[in-house]
C-alpha cells in the first residue's frame, strides 16, 4: 500500500479514537453507558468499512490493469453492506433503543473525514 494511504488510514484512525474518546467523556454525564457504547461501536464500525473500502479499492486500482477484478468491488461493497445490515438487525433486536445511537455514531465517520481533510488542505497550503 502506498505511503500515503497507510498516512491517511492511521491519521483517521487517531482522529476517529479521540472523536469516540470525547463523545464518550462529554455523553457520559448525560447518558447511559449503553447509548455511549452503541454510538462508538457505530463508529469504530464506519473506520473498519472505510478501511475495507479503501484496502479493496487501492488493490483493485493498482493491481487489476486488465479490469478483471471489478467483481471484487461490488462483492466487497455487498458483504461489507450485508454485515452492516446484520449488526444494525442484531441491535434492533436485542436493543432496540440503541440503533439511533449506533447509526448516529456511524454517520459520525463523515465527520472525522471532513475533519481530516480539512487538516490535509490546511498542511498542503503552508
Amino acid at each position: 500500500m502506498d505511503t500515503y494511504l497507510k498516512t491517511m488510514i492511521k491519521e483517521l484512525i487517531y482522529l476517529t479514537l479521540f472523536m469516540s474518546l470525547a463523545f464518550s467523556a462529554i455523553s457520559l454525564w448525560f447518558l447511559s453507558y449503553g447509548y455511549v457504547l452503541a454510538f462508538v461501536f457505530g463508529l469504530l464500525t464506519a473506520m473498519l468499512n472505510f478501511i475495507a473500502n479503501t484496502m479493496v479499492t487501492h488493490f483493485i486500482i493498482t493491481k487489476d490493469k486488465d479490469n478483471k477484478r471489478k467483481v471484487l468491488n461490488v462483492l466487497s461493497f455487498a458483504i461489507r453492506t450485508l454485515i452492516i445490515g446484520f449488526i444494525i438487525v442484531a441491535i434492533s433486536l436485542y436493543y432496540e433503543t440503541y440503533i439511533l445511537h449506533y447509526i448516529f455514531g456511524y454517520v459520525s465517520h463523515f465527520m472525522v473525514i471532513v475533519v481530516y481533510s480539512i487538516r490535509t488542505n490546511k498542511k498542503s497550503r503552508r
